[in-house]
């Protein structure tokens, strides 16, 4: 395992580490508009604290100094950072087909516009699981904030 490798995800985000008696707190900086998924937050080792970076919010994440315990903490900061970025591209995606959907129904006629049918290759509804089935509610404010001694 490289070091390098391992951090290359957290580069952009990654504020500080730390080493606090035995324990690692990871600070990482986080756009003020991404989303937090339950499922990757352990509420009780993560601290948001006062950022000093504008429309951002700044976490410290913290976990025993164990192979499983610091392993468990960097994929679940990756998961974040792969689920945000995830939507982000969807949004993008999302507005480029409503604009490319705009054009068509611009250009095109009533009766045309009544026969648009979408087709999707494979059947998607049946494999699709919603955010809410997998126990990913979202929250903003899902953690207090917390004061930073030393």
């Amino acid at each position: 395992m490289s070091l390098y490798k391992e951090f290359s995800t957290l580069f952009p985000y990654l504020q500080s580490v730390r080493k606090i008696k035995n324990y690692l707190s990871f600070d990482i900086s986080f756009p003020n508009n991404w989303k937090l998924p339950k499922k990757y937050v352990d509420e009780n080792k993560i601290v948001e604290q006062q950022s000093q970076i504008n429309n951002e919010r700044l976490f410290s994440y913290v976990c025993e100094i164990t192979e499983e315990d610091t392993e468990r903490v960097c994929n679940n900061i990756k998961n974040i950072i792969k689920y945000n970025l995830d939507r982000e591209e969807k949004e993008k995606l999302f507005e480029l087909k409503v604009d490319e959907l705009k054009k068509i129904f611009e250009k095109q006629g009533l009766e045309k516009l009544k026969s648009l049918s979408f087709e999707i290759s494979e059947p998607i509804t049946k494999k699709i699981k919603f955010e809410e089935d997998e126990g990913e509610s979202e929250t903003n404010r899902m953690v207090e904030q917390g004061e930073t001694k030393g």
